[in-house]
């Protein structure tokens, strides 16, 4: 066979695969949307009247990450959930959070040759809960502590278009947990309580 012929192919062959390494890394950018739930971990058990306590925005995420390779990637993000509203039925005396999170995670899995990268993600979160009480007011300092730092979990599945693999879509679940302290009254309780979305997104990698 001609050399140069197989020079050629050698070539070719050392160019496609450095395309695919600079594919697999980089830094990313993106956003998303999703819903907006919350599990209150058992915070109004005490609570003799009946309370609804529901999410009633959509969550808008902000998404900035590093991809070393087709495994592992170091993601930060914020998130806003929008109004989670605690109320009972005729009283005045609910409340509203409206949480806004950062996390940074490490999001581990895999892209596979057809674009389709399934994967986990772990790491911390800082929540500001941003609470106001039915009147519009804040709870007292001696109160409810609306700050704290939670922890991050999630799952989901990326999809990179051959044709343009610098665009990719994500479809995904992440929730994070964290303790809620209330030191009202003399008397402290601790629940965790769970924000959690399904999610929508999309991102680029430069």
């Amino acid at each position: 066979m001609n050399k140069k012929f197989l020079l050629s192919i050698a070539m070719m062959s050392v160019f496609s695969a450095n395309n695919v390494i600079a594919a697999d890394s980089g830094f990313y950018l993106g956003g998303a949307i999703g819903t907006s739930g919350v599990d209150d971990g058992g915070m109004f058990d005490s609570v003799n009247v009946p309370v609804s306590f529901e999410a009633e925005d959509n969550t808008y995420r902000l998404i900035a990450g590093y991809k070393f390779n087709r495994i592992v990637a170091i993601e930060a993000q914020y998130t806003d959930f929008g109004d989670v509203v605690a109320k009972s039925p005729g009283r005045n005396d609910g409340f509203t959070w409206t949480p806004q999170i950062f996390s940074v995670t490490a999001n581990l899995g895999y892209t596979f040759d057809n674009g389709v990268r399934p994967f986990g993600t772990i790491g911390l979160s800082t929540i500001d809960l941003d609470m106001k009480l039915a009147d519009g007011s804040r709870p007292s300092e001696s109160g409810f502590d609306d700050t704290g730092d939670g922890i991050r979990m999630g799952v989901g599945v990326e999809y990179t278009p051959p044709t343009m693999s610098s665009l990719s879509v994500r479809l995904a679940y992440e929730a994070d947990a964290f303790d809620i302290e209330d030191n009202d009254n003399g008397h402290k309780t601790e629940e965790t309580v769970v924000l959690d979305s399904f999610y929508l997104g999309a991102m680029y990698t430069f």
